[in-house]
């Protein structure tokens, strides 16, 4: 039997964007779902996130995502106009255009843990996570 090796260390990975990414840096993404699996802005907060973007680009270029579950650094986190108490440890859930906000929606998504306090509109450090089931 062969020994497998891992392709990457960390799941930081170039998507194509389905949208133009640019400036959307710490907004949440999902899987386009077709053959051509794009990187989509969420647009709805039971959408299942992929990840967070770390760097946005064109149509025509290449997003850096960080992996929900799989990535092992920080990422700035965008956060929603109106995010709730958000401190150090607040699990943070999707919003419907992709920005976070402080958990508590039962059919929200949670994506990534406060690393920082926070509020309106601020881009905060946080920890990716992979949280498959909505809020209850």
């Amino acid at each position: 039997m062969a020994g497998g090796t891992l392709t990457r260390d960390n799941a930081l990975i170039p998507m194509t964007p389905n949208e133009d990414q640019t400036g959307k840096e710490g907004y949440a993404v999902k899987v386009s779902g077709d053959t051509n699996n794009k990187a989509v802005l969420v647009t709805g907060i039971t959408n299942a996130p992929f990840g967070i973007i770390v760097d946005g680009d064109t149509t025509s270029g290449k997003s850096t995502v960080a992996v929900a579950g799989s990535f092992s650094g920080t990422v700035a986190a965008k956060l929603s106009a109106s995010p709730g108490t958000v401190n150090a440890g607040t699990k943070l859930e999707i919003t419907a255009n992709g920005t976070l906000k402080a958990s508590g929606t039962s059919t929200a998504r949670n994506i990534a843990v406060a690393l920082e306090s926070g509020s309106a509109n601020e881009m905060i450090e946080a920890a990716v996570i992979f949280d498959p089931v909505a809020n209850s």
